[in-house]
């Protein structure tokens, strides 16, 4: 037993069916298009986070869709510092929000994607770290059936502490494709690999790139390019509400 409260299944040459690896891409719905269109085309179930209330939400969401990817919402969050208001889009949850607001703002961006099937921040390195906020949001959207992801944009994140609260599965970002804003082919064929390594030792695993400046078609690139290595490794791209509902089952 791991100390996050689930077993791990590791995948050995009797297992390797079970090794399963998510791939998030954030930010679809922005007004920066970079690597959209690459992204959409790759023959691989991703899970595309789509921010609400922006320039291309609707146009971003029905594509996805289209495509055969799953979609969650990129909700924006607030940073623990100050950033311009513009980063997060017009509607985001604030550090200082009550739980009630909280829940009236996920209602709302929900919206735009009725069939999301989970939630994951965009930045929110500032609300990620409040306990009792995390905790009311997981807590609210495990009552819609819906999972969170944690994207652990902060090393204090307190969304695991929150989740087990709620008696729902933690799920979390293993790896960033382009971390530390550092986009390339070559780093993110890296952490796909890293990503896919991780799950041979656990189980399952959550990568998470980006579509625009953050990453764009370097990282839809790397993704096309690596599916042939991943799946020699014996590791499957799902959905990422594969993972969680293989997870589901072991809350303590």
């Amino acid at each position: 037993m791991q100390p996050n409260g689930y077993n791990v299944a590791v995948c050995n040459a009797e297992m390797e069916e079970q090794c399963k690896m998510a791939i998030i891409i954030d930010d679809f719905g922005g007004f920066e298009r970079d690597g959209v269109e690459e992204m959409l085309s790759i023959d691989a179930p991703l899970t595309c986070a789509v921010m609400p209330f922006v320039e291309n939400t609707n146009a971003d969401y029905q594509e996805a869709l289209a495509h055969n990817h799953e979609v969650i919402l990129h909700m924006p969050m607030e940073s623990h510092v100050n950033l311009p208001l513009a980063w997060y889009g017009p509607t985001f949850i604030r550090n200082y929000d009550s739980v009630d607001d909280a829940k009236l703002k996920l209602d709302a961006c929900l919206s735009q994607v009725p069939l999301a099937k989970g939630v994951n921040i965009h930045i929110g390195s500032g609300v990620c770290r409040n306990e009792k906020l995390m905790e009311g949001i997981i807590g609210h959207l495990s009552s819609k059936g819906l999972f969170f992801c944690d994207s652990r944009t902060h090393i204090g994140t307190k969304c695991q502490e929150a989740a087990l609260a709620c008696h729902q599965p933690y799920l979390g970002r293993d790896v960033f494709l382009e971390p530390h804003g550092m986009k390339s082919y070559a780093n993110a064929c890296r952490f796909l690999l890293e990503g896919a390594n991780i799950a041979k030792q656990k189980g399952y695993s959550v990568a998470i790139g980006h579509v625009g400046k953050e990453g764009g078609v370097q990282t839809a690139r790397a993704i096309k390019d690596t599916l042939p290595q991943i799946e020699a490794l014996g590791v499957k791209i799902v959905p990422l509400s594969e993972i969680y509902s293989q997870i589901q089952s072991q809350v303590v």
